[in-house]
């Protein structure tokens, strides 16, 4: 696959809805290789994706899709649960 192929040639990977394309396993080979992995989720609800991103060790947040202020990062839903 392509992420395979490119791994090594970047410190850390961009993804757009990979958790909605139910693509995102891939992209453990960055954070296997002690990279960070940031992506952003437009639909659904952050119990939909946020414990998974967390697990993975991804910085994942939920925006609207008209990508206006509203933010909601997966690291908060981190910290309510401590």
């Amino acid at each position: 696959k392509q992420i395979s192929d490119l791994q090594s040639y970047f410190d850390w990977a961009l993804n757009e809805q990979c958790f909605q394309y139910k693509a995102c396993d891939d992209y453990q080979l960055f954070t296997d290789n002690n990279k960070a992995v940031f992506g952003v989720e437009y639909q659904g609800k952050r119990e939909d994706f946020c414990a998974r991103a967390n697990d993975l060790g991804f910085s994942w947040i939920l925006k609207n899709p008209n990508i206006d202020e509203f933010r909601i990062g997966c690291e908060d839903v981190l910290q309510e649960n401590l």
